[in-house]
């Protein structure tokens, strides 16, 4: 199965499982989405006449009319995933044997854990496998302010916690390591 189809699916399962709080919370994430971004494409005209007039959701966050844009904020979750975990996650969903193919979107290697969770470096984004905030440094031994330490301390934190920080643990999903490549050493 091709990959997209595979996380479209994947998507619309976890789509059942939100609380209302979580959908409320990813509507409100991606609420600033318009006509530059190419996931508003996706989107019916009703619902993307909607995000370009009002500020917030119109009706209650339940209405299935909001599932399309759950749905692309629901697939960020999966860029640059492997086909492997992919494969394994549809299997389960679908109750049989599915080869996942395709090739994943590539991304950047995590300075502190080493996985490749980054779309773009120095960009401030979370990595899903250690909780590091990446402020685009790769000297081990420099303060990184928004991580309130070194690298080398997220570092060792990582290999002794599995997070950059203990209290990240609570942020990262139990399955985080096995959905994204790790750089090779060599």
């Amino acid at each position: 199965m091709e990959r997209i189809k595979a996380i479209t699916i994947i998507c619309e399962q976890e789509l059942t499982m939100l609380t209302k709080e979580k959908r409320e919370e990813l509507l409100i994430d991606w609420w600033g989405i318009d006509s530059e971004d190419s996931e508003f494409e996706a989107l019916p005209e009703t619902l993307q006449t909607e995000l370009l007039e009002y500020d917030e959701p119109c009706f209650d966050v339940m209405e299935t009319r909001y599932n399309p844009l759950l749905i692309e904020a629901l697939k960020q979750k999966f860029v640059g995933v492997k086909n492997e975990y992919l494969s394994m996650r549809l299997s389960v969903i679908l109750r049989e044997n599915v080869v996942v193919e395709g090739q994943p979107e590539s991304l950047s290697v995590c300075p502190c854990c080493q996985y490749k969770t980054l779309k773009e470096r120095g960009q401030y984004t979370i990595c899903p496998v250690c909780f590091w905030e990446d402020d685009g440094n790769d000297e081990a031994s420099r303060y990184s302010s928004s991580n309130h330490m070194t690298l080398e301390q997220g570092r060792t934190n990582f290999h002794n916690y599995g997070a950059a920080m203990e209290v990240g643990l609570a942020g990262i999903e139990t399955d985080a390591k096995k959905r994204y490549y790790k750089k090779s050493i060599q």
